[in-house]
């Protein structure tokens, strides 16, 4: 489980801290590859015929993006829910820290 000292944030010196979206969908992700690969499962995508031989990422292309902008979405809808002001959080951009 992601500990609150592990969100991405920015303005580390300051009170008001942003929390980037995208970094949070892509550590639950992460996490969803971690259960795919100690099940020996590797999802299929459009691109596999481009992919590297090498490459033994269990979600690749747009398969992983496609699930990896789902679960930003969703992150950003809890956010609204709970009434998070929006200048509190950056969507759709990593934080250069993950």
């Amino acid at each position: 489980m992601m500990e609150k000292s592990e969100l991405p944030t920015t303005g580390a010196d300051t009170p008001e801290k942003q929390v980037y979206t995208r970094d949070i969908a892509a550590r639950i992700v992460e996490n969803f590859e971690n259960v795919l690969e100690e099940q020996d499962i590797t999802l299929t995508s459009p691109e596999d015929d481009e992919r590297d031989p090498d490459n033994a990422a269990r979600l690749y292309g747009s398969t992983y993006y496609d699930l990896l902008d789902a679960t930003e979405s969703i992150v950003i809808q809890t956010l609204e829910q709970a009434g998070i002001s929006r200048d509190k959080y950056i969507t759709d951009q990593f934080s250069g820290n993950f």
